[in-house]
């Protein structure tokens, strides 16, 4: 497919993007509180952690994880009650409300520890709604690039987030600049929702709406009637939803562990190559190689999120054509190549220039944009049973999660200013990202240019890897 031929399909098929567009912008406000746990936040400037313990702000700053497995648990109870549109409403009054606390009363410990708590409900909320409603209403020649772009705002929220926090100058507090923007996006997103987000055909199929469900593909495909394609849609979507209630609803049966484990597995590898302890790490040494102050301002930070950002925007528009398969090998692998050899290096020699360090660590991160963190969320759309999908996605979110915690509790009060623990921290994150990369080589099919329902048929198969947009029989193989 040629560059014009794309852009006149994805100018198309427009609708389908706008009716994310309320869970997007609630990740991408989210993500910048999630930056608190990723970044330095200079929190000896922010004045609600004035006089506090160091428990204290540790457990303030986790707040919003612990919240976000409990509005993953949210996400499981309501995805299959309610409507996208219903939901989408309870993300806007829970960023509004935390917008505002933000904004009111920036510097207060309680305040913050509220404020966070919420914005961690409205992100561990957001993550299944978006992944489930664009797995089923995206047409399978986008879903690669829409489904990226869902992880592509969050980290541009994680960016806004640690560039705001490291700013250590007197001036409008980090949560009040954070709040305001936070309410300029809940705006436009209500907006949004009311007059964009249509149903998922699944969602309506699954109740028997089949009069609705056309509408709703209809509007979703920009058509001004049924056409064929849509009718070979539903069909398709009525057969998928015919097989999958002969089976269960445990994760653990029909083959759903397979799928599960390998997406954890990416998960598990995003985790290790962008957290509290690496990204430490990189910046400090490459302020160090800057000769900046990371004191007062880390323009690493501003350096590393930019260059994830431009990386994560070409492996976003080429994941559809290269497959998924082939950027998460590649981006585990040099990521986990790359932090072993520089752990190594800095367990086997008392220093490292820190200009030599700094080029390596430029090369990691562009590694890990290219799929490391996106493809995941691609995979976690379009791999699982429909009776099964909700629970998958949010058992995967939860380990995430967890792993942020533990590392971020672990390690927060270390001294990164000394290189004693640069070795041993990167090897301990570098070793696992090459093991998980033989894993995903080995098990992971390409679903790119797939139907959800041929793509969930592909990761429910016992034998065989199957390349870019194969179409192989879709007959049940369930055990």
């Amino acid at each position: 497919m040629g560059c014009t031929a794309w852009l006149e399909m994805n100018q198309k098929n427009k609708p389908q993007s706008n009716a994310l567009a309320t869970g997007i912008l609630t990740l991408l406000t989210t993500g910048s509180y999630l930056a608190a746990t990723l970044f330095d936040s200079g929190l000896s400037h922010q004045e609600w952690t004035f006089g506090r313990s160091q428990p204290v702000i540790t457990f303030t700053l986790l707040v919003f994880h612990v919240t976000a497995v409990a509005g993953s648990i949210a996400a499981y109870l309501l995805l299959e009650r309610y409507t996208k549109k219903q939901i989408n409403y309870v993300l806007v009054a829970c960023v509004t409300v935390g917008s505002i606390v933000g904004v009111a009363v920036p510097s207060n410990l309680i305040a913050v520890a509220f404020g966070r708590g919420l914005m961690g409900f409205a992100h561990g909320l957001a993550y299944p709604v978006v992944l489930v409603h664009g797995g089923e209403i995206v047409v399978k020649e986008l879903r690669g690039v829409i489904m990226a772009s869902v992880n592509f705002c969050i980290v541009s929220g994680v960016m806004l987030g640690s560039v705001i926090n490291s700013v250590t100058e007197q001036g409008m507090p980090p949560y009040r600049l954070l709040g305001i923007l936070g309410l300029f996006y809940m705006l436009l997103s209500a907006f949004l929702n009311y007059f964009l987000c249509y149903e998922s055909p699944v969602f309506l199929v699954e109740r028997k709406l089949d009069g609705q469900a056309i509408q709703s593909m209809i509007k979703l495909r920009n058509e001004s009637n049924e056409t064929w394609e849509i009718r070979n849609e539903l069909t398709e979507i009525k057969t998928m939803l015919s097989e999958d209630e002969l089976t269960s609803r445990s994760i653990l049966q029909d083959g759903n562990v397979r799928p599960m484990v390998l997406i954890a597995l990416g998960k598990v590898a995003a985790v290790l190559s962008f957290n509290y302890a690496v990204n430490s790490i990189k910046y400090i040494v490459i302020d160090d190689a800057l000769a900046q102050d990371h004191d007062t301002f880390s323009l690493a930070t501003t350096v590393l999120m930019t260059i994830r950002l431009l990386g994560g925007m070409v492996g976003m528009f080429i994941v559809d054509l290269l497959g998924r398969r082939a950027l998460a090998t590649v981006s585990s692998l040099s990521s986990g190549l790359l932090l072993a050899a520089i752990g190594i290096a800095y367990l086997a020699t008392d220093s490292i220039s820190s200009e030599v360090a700094m080029v390596v660590f430029f090369a990691c991160e562009v590694g890990s944009s290219l799929g490391l963190t996106f493809v995941p969320d691609v995979l976690c759309s379009e791999a699982f049973n429909t009776r099964k999908k909700v629970l998958s996605i949010v058992v995967v979110q939860l380990l995430e999660n967890v792993l942020q915690v533990i590392i971020f509790a672990i390690t927060f009060e270390w001294n990164f200013a000394v290189q004693d623990r640069y070795g041993g921290t990167l090897l301990v994150a570098g070793v696992p990202l090459l093991a998980i990369t033989y894993v995903l080589y080995q098990k992971l099919p390409e679903t790119s240019k797939m139907s959800i329902r041929q793509a969930r048929i592909e990761f429910y198969k016992r034998d065989g890897i199957v390349f870019g947009g194969s179409k192989n029989s879709v007959e049940v193989l369930y055990d």
